[in-house]
């Protein structure tokens, strides 16, 4: 397995687990000194963005995951097809539930479980309401995916060709194939 991207400017220190067509953007930082970082299949770390472990604890970022520009991602679990938005703190031993948004500058302080399909605003975090956004949430891993092997080439304008109504249908199969194992009903 082989992520579609790691730009040069990131920084990857410790037992470090990248997943098949991940992608890690321009300065985003993993370190991990006692436990482990797992970054799932198609998931992407943005810009900027930092990922580091708890004491004893991992952080595992599930596959189809967005972690967005300048968030903090510390020793949690995120599971698949999450949305982390921008300048968002998640602490230790948060478990965020398949399938939610973590809205942008949102902070999460430790033993935070957020159900699926969840979107959770504020400073703390609350679930202000339960949200359908799996598909779309695929679709935009899937087009990260994509960016990111176009930037692996030089070729920075991958989304002026991007067929949305194709990455629906492979994100349809994607759900229909693995979703159940999401713990979803």
């Amino acid at each position: 397995m082989s992520p579609a991207y790691v730009d040069p400017t990131v920084r990857l220190f410790g037992d470090v687990r990248l997943g098949e067509d991940c992608s890690l953007w321009p300065y985003a930082v993993i370190r991990c000194e006692r436990a482990f970082v797992s970054v799932g299949r198609c998931a992407s770390v943005q810009d900027h963005a930092m990922v580091h472990i708890g004491w004893d604890d991992p952080t595992v970022i599930g596959d189809y995951c967005t972690i967005g520009h300048r968030a903090v991602v510390h020793g949690c679990t995120i599971e698949p097809a999450c949305l982390i938005g921008v300048g968002a703190t998640i602490m230790e031993r948060c478990v965020i539930g398949h399938g939610s948004i973590i809205a942008g500058h949102c902070f999460l302080p430790p033993d935070t479980i957020v159900p699926p399909h969840s979107l959770v605003m504020g400073t703390p975090g609350r679930v202000v309401r339960q949200i359908d956004k799996l598909r779309d949430h695929v679709i935009d891993a899937l087009l990260y995916r994509d960016n990111g092997c176009g930037y692996a080439w030089g070729d920075h304008r991958v989304w002026e060709r991007a067929d949305r109504e194709a990455l629906g249908r492979e994100a349809d199969d994607i759900i229909a194939r693995e979703a159940a194992g999401w713990g979803m009903p």
